[in-house]
């Protein structure tokens, strides 16, 4: 527990891992899992048989997983059916070409809706990842984590995770907003026992060269504690899961030098079977995971730390949604570290795409963290109250 509180305490807070469904729950032994609304039949299955007639496709980390871990990839049948909601392509018409990245990588000028309609460098794609339509505010009521040694072993954290968004608001009014905040968030453990209760508060700041602040209620003590912001490329709770790694990528735009390599036509991750999907040793049972056939965007990033974990990370964005679906990880030595996959999933109510699932596999440990069982409410009308470190104390309960 002391291990942990550390981590914890010495690690940044960034959003947290997995994304979100349209279903709604409090607790999940109450819930009801959903399953897609797409049906269909698997057009082809990708395994160690023909991988090398698809590998050009894959990203690296799939294609390790189906070489090395005996996995098999559904493919079906490509669907375009995502738009945001009519507000937000209003915004990106009014406000095109107004959006520009400064020296600092940093974003200025941005108002609402999509920053850069026709991205022409990385670090504009990236961008429209950040501000992808995502509502005025969210709270994903549970998701868990399941952490998957090399040896079979499972251990299981459960969370929920609330955001409010300052800048590009649509549908529930402005907020008053002084200090020029890019977003807030407050995420809270549930489970095991040892951790339960523990509460941490994110605020980031619109200027992308800005730390964010950060604190931490600790019930062991009582107390609430300042944050360093300073390692966000730290694993945390045994999992295999950096606090950037959080939606395909938490981490500042700015932080990072982009490289474009392009659209490319790639087998990910997409619209997601279930969000409570079986497993297959350290894998994702393969029967219920969707993949597509898709042109995605292709952008290398390099984080500017010098002591950042990652050497490069290699991100593959949807262009309808503009959400990552799948990234590659390299070490600080060049070798091929880790595969994270994103399960997107349309809210056809709201208008919004949230990661029904997130897995991450260590391919060097040989072990994984497959997160599921998550619910997702959004525009709620969210109050600026439950966003301070005086409310910290009752978020997980």
């Amino acid at each position: 527990m002391k291990r942990f509180l550390y981590i914890l305490s010495s690690s940044v807070v960034g959003l947290m891992i997995v994304g979100a469904f349209c279903s709604i729950y409090a607790d999940d032994k109450d819930a009801t899992f959903q399953k897609s609304y797409l049906k269909g039949d698997v057009k082809f299955k990708v395994d160690k048989s023909n991988l090398d007639k698809y590998k050009d496709k894959l990203t690296l980390g799939l294609a390790e997983i189906i070489r090395t871990w005996d996995y098999t990839a559904n493919v079906y049948e490509t669907v375009h059916d995502y738009t945001p909601i009519p507000e937000y392509l209003v915004a990106t018409e009014k406000y095109k070409g107004t959006a520009r990245v400064n020296k600092k990588g940093g974003l200025e000028n941005y108002t609402a809706g999509l920053p850069f309609p026709d991205p022409k460098i990385g670090i504009e794609v990236m961008y429209n990842y950040e501000y992808k339509y995502s509502g005025d505010d969210f709270w994903w009521t549970t998701f868990q984590f399941n952490s998957i040694s090399a040896t079979g072993k499972i251990k299981v954290i459960k969370s929920n995770y609330k955001r409010l968004a300052y800048q590009g608001r649509l549908t529930l009014g402005d907020i008053p907003n002084p200090d020029k905040v890019e977003l807030k968030e407050v995420l809270a453990f549930t489970y095991p026992e040892d951790i339960a209760g523990l509460a941490m508060l994110t605020v980031r700041y619109q200027d992308g060269t800005k730390a964010d602040d950060a604190w931490m209620y600790i019930p062991t003590i009582r107390r609430i504690r300042r944050i360093s912001t300073a390692q966000r490329s730290d694993t945390f709770g045994g999992t295999d899961y950096t606090w950037d790694d959080a939606r395909g990528l938490s981490g500042k735009v700015a932080g990072y030098n982009w490289t474009m390599i392009g659209k490319k036509e790639m087998i990910v991750p997409y619209h997601a079977l279930s969000n409570d999907y079986r497993f297959k040793g350290k894998t994702p049972h393969p029967d219920d995971i969707r993949y597509e056939l898709r042109e995605v965007w292709v952008v290398d990033g390099v984080n500017k730390e010098k002591d950042y974990s990652y050497g490069k990370i290699r991100f593959y964005v949807d262009p309808d949604s503009w959400a990552i679906c799948a990234s590659d990880h390299w070490d600080r030595r060049g070798a091929l570290w880790k595969y994270n996959e994103v399960g997107l999933v349309v809210d056809k109510k709201d208008h919004v795409m949230f990661q029904y699932y997130q897995n991450m596999f260590d391919l060097i440990a040989k072990r994984s963290t497959l997160s599921t069982k998550t619910a997702l409410k959004t525009n709620l009308g969210l109050k600026e109250s439950d966003f301070s470190t005086t409310k910290l104390q009752s978020q997980s309960r």
